[in-house]
């Protein structure tokens, strides 16, 4: 967090390191099928984007795109899926955007909480 309390130090910070993971991903990974590229982006790269996303989730639509921007290039990754653009990727691979997985996250927060 910097110090006029904006996340966009830590949020530059998590896609740089996500884009790398990306990249060695793509690298030593050869296939392309959704299936094996998408357990190995789940587990590796979008765990690494959502890390505790409630507390510093993104109000400045430049912070929203720069973490969206990194699914949108993965997906564009996977075979069958260069010629669609990102809502019909995301639709095709039955995966949410960032930003949406961000706020079912954060309403599943306050219901945990305001039931306790």
């Amino acid at each position: 967090m910097a110090a006029n309390l904006s996340w966009t130090p830590y949020i530059l910070e998590i896609t740089s390191k996500a884009r790398q993971k990306v990249a060695w991903v793509l690298s030593v990974f050869r296939s392309r099928s959704p299936e094996i590229i998408l357990t190995v982006y789940k587990s590796m790269v979008r765990s690494l984007l959502e890390y505790c996303c409630p507390l510093w989730c993104p109000t400045k639509i430049s912070d929203i795109q720069e973490i969206e921007n990194v699914q949108k290039v993965f997906t564009a990754k996977i075979s069958g899926m260069s010629e669609l653009n990102y809502w019909e990727r995301l639709e095709a691979l039955s995966l949410l955007s960032l930003q949406r997985r961000r706020e079912r996250y954060i309403i599943l927060q306050y219901v945990e909480n305001s039931s306790l």
